[in-house]
C-alpha cells in the first residue's frame, strides 16, 4: 500500500480541491476542465521531489496532462469499479477518517497536561466502594452517601487509615490502610489521576467515580519526579536466616571487590529471568515496582554503587545502580505521550469532544414517545410493535428496529443510558457518511489516494505486466543492444533492460492516449502562469 501511495507522489501530493467558480481553465481533456490553481499547487509543492527540480512549467505541464490522461483512461476502462480497488479505497478512507474523529486541540492539551504531571509524583490514600457501570440510581446514591459519611469522619479528625479499614471495599485495605503510594501521570485511570493531581496536600477529595466505582482520596505528599532508573539485582526468594546469611556473604564479596556483580547474579540469583542478564532489570519509574524495592533503588547515589542487603515481600535483595534517567524534554516524549493517551481513558474525552461538537452542528431530534415505549413494553417479546421513528439527524431517519439491534449488543439494562450511547454512535456514523460533503481537507486526501491507486492499477495493466513478457523483452533487447547496451548477454543486464522496456512501453501508451483524447491547452493562461512563475 505504501508503495502504491508513494509511486506517483510527484503528481498528487498536495493536490487541492478547489471551488471551480472564478478559476482559470488551463486545459481541457474531451471538454473536462482542469484549472491552473490545481496545477500550480502541485508544481510549487513538488518541485523538490522531482529528480530535475529545475523542470520548467512547460515540461511539468506535459507530465501533469499525461497524469490526468492516465486517470481518465483508468476510469474509462472501469478500473474504479473493480471490487479489489473499491475495497482498498474503502480501507484507506476508513484509516483516513481516524484523525477527523479526534479533537486535535483537546489532544494537544491532554498531552501537555500529562507531560507537566510527569514532572511530579503524588502519594495518596483512598477509600473505594465498588459500583458497576450500569448500577441503578439507588445503588449509586448509596455509594456516594457512604463516602460522604467516611469523608466527614476524616475531616472531623478521624485517622484516614482507620476509616479506610472500616468503609473501603478495596481487598488490600487491611494490609495498606488505603495507601496507594507514589505515582505519576499515566499510571492510574484518568479520573483517579485527575483528582489526585488537583487535590491539595492533606486534603480529602469529594467522592468521584471511575470504572471501578466511587472513591475518595487523601493526598499525603507531592514531590518532584525522580525520573526513571536502571538497576541490576541479586535476589534470594527465601526469607529465612539461612537466606540472610547467603545474601550477607554475597555482599561481603562485592564490597571487598572479590567478585563481579554480573557474574554473581548469573550464578546465584534466584530471579532467573534477570540472572541470565547479569541481574539487569528493565528501566522503571515510581509506582512501577514494589515500594520497598523502589525506595532502596532510588536512594543509591552514584552509578555503579550497590545497596546493603534488604528484604521485601519477595525475598532478600542487593541492588546495583546502573543509570538514572531524568524526565526527557517534551519534544522527545511527545510521540510516546500521544500513543499512551490514545490508548487510555483520555481518548474517550477526545472522541466525546468531537461528538459534542457534532450535536451542536446537526439537528438531532429524539422521538420521546418512541423512546419511552421501551420502558413500557417488553421489546424482546413484542419487537413487532416497535416500528416508529425514534431519531432523526438532519435528513436521516432512524427507526426503533435499529435501536433494538443495538440493545442486543450491550449488557446495560438502563434504556436511557443505552440510548445515549446509541445516539452518539449514530451521530458519528452520520458524520463519517457525509464527511466528503463537508470537509475539503478529507476530500483532497481521498482524491489523492483514489487517483494514485487508479494510476497504479492502470500502469500495472498497461505497462508492468506487459514488461514481464519474455518474448517482448527479448525482442526489445535484440532491437536495442547495438545502440544501447555494451553487454550482449540479456541475463547480465536483465534489470536494466526491464526498466528501459517499461519506459518504452509507457512512452507508447502515453502517445496512444494523446491520440485518443482531445487535449486543448489555454495558451493565454499558460503564458500567464509561466510569467508569474518565471
Amino acid at each position: 500500500m505504501k508503495f502504491k501511495h508513494s509511486l506517483f507522489i510527484v503528481f498528487f501530493i498536495g493536490l487541492k480541491t478547489f471551488s471551480q467558480e472564478n478559476q482559470n481553465i488551463l486545459f481541457t481533456i474531451d471538454n473536462e476542465r482542469f484549472y491552473s490553481e490545481e496545477f500550480l499547487n502541485v508544481y510549487n509543492k513538488n518541485m523538490p521531489l522531482v529528480a530535475d527540480y529545475k523542470l520548467d512549467i512547460e515540461s511539468y505541464l506535459k507530465l501533469f496532462i499525461d497524469y490526468k490522461l492516465k486517470v481518465k483512461e483508468a476510469k474509462l476502462l472501469g478500473l474504479d469499479s473493480v471490487v479489489k480497488y473499491k475495497n482498498e479505497l474503502k480501507q484507506y478512507k476508513n484509516n483516513l477518517l481516524l484523525p477527523y474523529l479526534k479533537d486535535k486541540d483537546l489532544t494537544n492539551k491532554l498531552i501537555k497536561e500529562a507531560y507537566d504531571r510527569l514532572k511530579k509524583e503524588v502519594n495518596v490514600s483512598h477509600i473505594l466502594i465498588f459500583l458497576k457501570p450500569d448500577a441503578s440510581p439507588k445503588d449509586t446514591l448509596t455509594a456516594y452517601n457512604t463516602l460522604i459519611e467516611a469523608r466527614n469522619l476524616v475531616i472531623n479528625g478521624s485517622d484516614f487509615e482507620d476509616v479506610a479499614k472500616k468503609y473501603s471495599k478495596d481487598p488490600t485495605v487491611e494490609q495498606n490502610g488505603g495507601g496507594v503510594g507514589y505515582f505519576t501521570a499515566l499510571q492510574m485511570v484518568y479520573p483517579f489521576e485527575n483528582v489526585a493531581f488537583s487535590t491539595q496536600v492533606n486534603k480529602v477529595s469529594l467522592p468521584f467515580r471511575t470504572k471501578f466505582g466511587y472513591h475518595i482520596l487523601k493526598v499525603n505528599d507531592i514531590r518532584a519526579s525522580k525520573g526513571e532508573i536502571e538497576v541490576a539485582h541479586i535476589m534470594f526468594k527465601d526469607e529465612s536466616v539461612t537466606a540472610k546469611k547467603q545474601i550477607d556473604s554475597i555482599y561481603d564479596l562485592l564490597i571487598n571487590n572479590e567478585a563481579n556483580f554480573t557474574d554473581l547474579a548469573n550464578e546465584v540469583s534466584e530471579d532467573r529471568t534477570s540472572a541470565v542478564k547479569g541481574g539487569m532489570l528493565k528501566k522503571f519509574g515510581t509506582g512501577q515496582m514494589i515500594e520497598d524495592f523502589e525506595n532502596v533503588a532510588f536512594s543509591i547515589k552514584s552509578e555503579g554503587d550497590i545497596s546493603k542487603p534488604f528484604k521485601t515481600q519477595l525475598g532478600w535483595h542487593i541492588i546495583k545502580l546502573i543509570k538514572k534517567y531524568p524526565i526527557e524534554n517534551f519534544e522527545n516524549l511527545e510521540v510516546k505521550l500521544t500513543q499512551e493517551i490514545e490508548n487510555d481513558e483520555r481518548s474517550n474525552l477526545v472522541s466525546k469532544s468531537v461528538i459534542d461538537k457534532l450535536f451542536k452542528q446537526y439537528k438531532v431530534v429524539v422521538n420521546d414517545q418512541a423512546l419511552q415505549q421501551f420502558n413500557m413494553e417488553n421489546w424482546r417479546s413484542n419487537s413487532k410493535n416497535f416500528k416508529q421513528e425514534i431519531l432523526t439527524i438532519n435528513d436521516k431517519i432512524i427507526f426503533q428496529e435499529k435501536f433494538i439491534t443495538f440493545l442486543k449488543t450491550v449488557n446495560n439494562t438502563q434504556i436511557d443510558a443505552v440510548f445515549t450511547a446509541f445516539k452518539e454512535k449514530e451521530v458519528l456514523n452520520y458524520y463519517k457518511d457525509n464527511i466528503e460533503h463537508s470537509n475539503l481537507e478529507f476530500v483532497k486526501a481521498a482524491k489523492e489516494f483514489e487517483e494514485g491507486l487508479l494510476l497504479f492499477d492502470l500502469m500495472e495493466k498497461q505497462v508492468w505486466d506487459k514488461a514481464k513478457d519474455s518474448i517482448g523483452l527479448l525482442n526489445y533487447f535484440n532491437k536495442s543492444k547495438e545502440l544501447k547496451y555494451k553487454a550482449k548477454d540479456l541475463e547480465r543486464i536483465r534489470g536494466t533492460v526491464i526498466s528501459d522496456y517499461q519506459n518504452y512501453l509507457e512512452t507508447i501508451f502515453v502517445k496512444q492516449l494523446r491520440e485518443k483524447y482531445d487535449v486543448k491547452i489555454n495558451k493565454l493562461e499558460k503564458k500567464r502562469i509561466k510569467k508569474i512563475n518565471s
